[in-house]
């Protein structure tokens, strides 16, 4: 079983499999294997082996343990109060993550790029995408990350304070940081629709969603009975962390969403 599992991590090693993929591999070839470990155990206890029998029958069942234990980490992103690799790396010494210092966050107010409205000139909308929006979407965030326009530093919290929080709270930490809007968008009316538009400025403008209610209206009885402006638009979800096994984090991959407000006045 050893020399087959050496084999398979021999033969990944010529193609880029990224680690999960790889541990899902093995754990999968560990679970097949493993029943050899109990016909094994079963033969000696017929041929009365007594002793080896027993211990390749516990054998059996610390491996299927841990296995199920792989599963649970590797096959569903979740973590069990029953999963001993926390307390075994404790045990044996292993690796601590340091406490990171808090930078000093910035405390100038961000104004939107269509101006400030009052809170009682504002109402949240609803936004559905499409394939072809979530796509746009995603294409805009990746270019305002990497032009520093949008900040991805998990709310500047360091890795022992993801864990506990996730632990405590049994919510993710997004790498994004909240409530940080866009440079340019736009409301643009298209046929019955109307479209979200945002951007790194209006040149490189695309359309990443479409309004389907304003509050609790939908959104044609809304245009007609009032005139609609974007107040703000903050881009949401994204990549998380949560807690993993042995004190560390794992990232989950999340789409990209939208939050988007609309400030709006009664036609003339």
């Amino acid at each position: 079983m050893l020399s087959f599992l050496d084999m398979i991590n021999h033969s990944l090693g010529y193609f880029n499999v990224n680690l999960k993929l790889k541990n899902q591999l093995y754990t999968a070839v560990g679970f097949v294997g493993n029943w050899y470990l109990l016909y094994v155990a079963v033969r000696l206890l017929i041929n009365h082996a007594w002793f080896r029998g027993i211990l390749f029958s516990l054998a059996f069942l610390v491996i299927m343990y841990a296995i199920a234990m792989n599963v649970i980490y590797y096959f569903t992103n979740k973590t069990t109060k029953w999963d001993p690799s926390p307390k075994i790396e404790k045990l044996l010494g292993g690796r601590r993550v340091g406490e990171e210092e808090k930078k000093r966050r910035t405390a100038t107010p961000t104004i939107p790029a269509n101006g400030l409205f009052t809170n009682d000139q504002i109402l949240p909308a609803n936004v559905e995408l499409n394939v072809h929006e979530q796509t746009n979407l995603n294409r805009v965030v990746r270019q305002l990350i990497e032009q520093n326009l949008l900040v991805t530093d998990y709310d500047q919290m360091s890795e022992r304070e993801i864990i506990d929080y996730n632990r405590q709270e049994h919510r993710s930490v997004p790498a994004l940081r909240p409530d940080q809007t866009v440079p340019y968008f736009e409301l643009v009316p298209t046929g019955s629709r109307l479209e979200v538009y945002i951007g790194v400025n209006q040149m490189e403008r695309l359309a990443v969603g479409h309004l389907t209610s304003v509050g609790l209206t939908e959104v044609v009885t809304a245009r007609q009975n009032y005139q609609l402006f974007l107040a703000n638009v903050f881009i949401t979800d994204g990549p998380e962390k949560i807690a993993g096994r042995s004190q560390t984090t794992i990232v989950r991959d999340k789409a990209y969403g939208l939050n988007v407000k609309v400030a709006y006045k009664n036609k003339a």
